[in-house]
């Protein structure tokens, strides 16, 4: 697949679960904006052995009950998704570990975007990653979409996340140009103060000095990006000072039809977020959708 294209096959690894729902809703949507094949992929995970052998399974002749889960599995999937209509729509099912046969058939169907869905913590109002999603953000090659909210309508607005490195160029270039070329676009940059703030230093001078620097940087950026005048256009940039995943906490809150998009980059051959831990904690506590984008991909 042309890294530099939109792609034109896309994967939705569902569990059948309730929280996969608005995952499939979404990648349907994508799915029609793209005029993308979707392959709607759950994975049956095996059953220890001593599963297939309890007292239940031998009294309802469940033995070799992973044969049967798989079969239950797919009609359950079919019937997921067959109002999804005006597209290709392609159900699979798959045994074996779920990461793994994520990214296998991601790569043997040729798709170039994974969407998953999160569960939501009601107690505490917060999303939970689970293991699954937090594997594949470390290790899928291509850009993997989470979904938390309803898809009422294509993503408008997108929030591109940047350190003003040469990967969050990367995830801005390929946001604009290929994936999201007719949404409006902010960079959104958290800043940090330049100096010390010591004691009788202005506070507010400081505050200013670190904007008015974030300004040159978010300038000189947007000038190194390779984007048409259309974009440069309708493009904003949000500067703020502050702890960047509660910023975004706060955006999802008020905006939460959003995409937030961040990016990753190789650090010493093992797939990290771009900002590190920041960025964890910005994929974990944010309330909008989040993209993820590997550098290069």
């Amino acid at each position: 697949m042309n890294p530099s294209a939109t792609p034109r096959h896309i994967l939705l690894a569902t569990d059948l679960g309730s929280r996969s729902d608005r995952a499939l809703d979404r990648a349907v949507w994508i799915a029609r904006q793209w005029q993308a094949r979707l392959v709607a992929l759950t994975v049956v995970e095996s059953e220890p052995a001593e599963a297939a052998t309890s007292v239940l399974a031998r009294a309802t002749g469940q033995i070799g009950g992973d044969r049967m889960r798989m079969v239950r599995a797919e009609r359950h999937l079919r019937a997921d998704v067959e109002q999804a209509e005006g597209l290709t729509l392609v159900p699979m099912v798959e045994q074996g570990a779920v990461t793994d046969t994520v990214l296998t058939v991601a790569t043997a169907e040729g798709c170039g975007l994974i969407v998953i869905g999160v569960a939501r913590n009601g107690a505490l109002s917060r999303v939970v990653l689970g293991s699954t999603v937090d594997a594949l953000v470390r290790r899928s090659p291509v850009p993997l979409l989470v979904v938390r909210n309803r898809a009422r309508a294509p993503y408008r607005q997108v929030v591109v996340a940047s350190d003003f490195s040469p990967a969050s160029r990367h995830t801005l270039q390929r946001v604009a140009n290929d994936l999201f070329p007719d949404a409006d676009i902010t960079l959104f940059h958290a800043f940090d103060n330049p100096y010390p703030a010591i004691g009788g230093v202005d506070q507010t001078k400081v505050r200013a000095d670190g904007l008015a620097q974030a300004q040159r940087e978010a300038e000189a950026f947007i000038q190194s990006c390779a984007l048409p005048e259309s974009t440069h256009a309708r493009l904003q940039t949000w500067l703020e000072h502050g702890d960047p995943g509660l910023l975004l906490n706060a955006h999802g809150q008020e905006h939460p039809a959003d995409l937030v998009v961040m990016g990753t980059k190789q650090r010493g051959g093992v797939l990290g977020l771009l900002l590190g831990s920041v960025a964890q904690r910005m994929l974990e506590i944010a309330e909008n959708d989040v993209l993820v984008v590997p550098n290069g991909a």
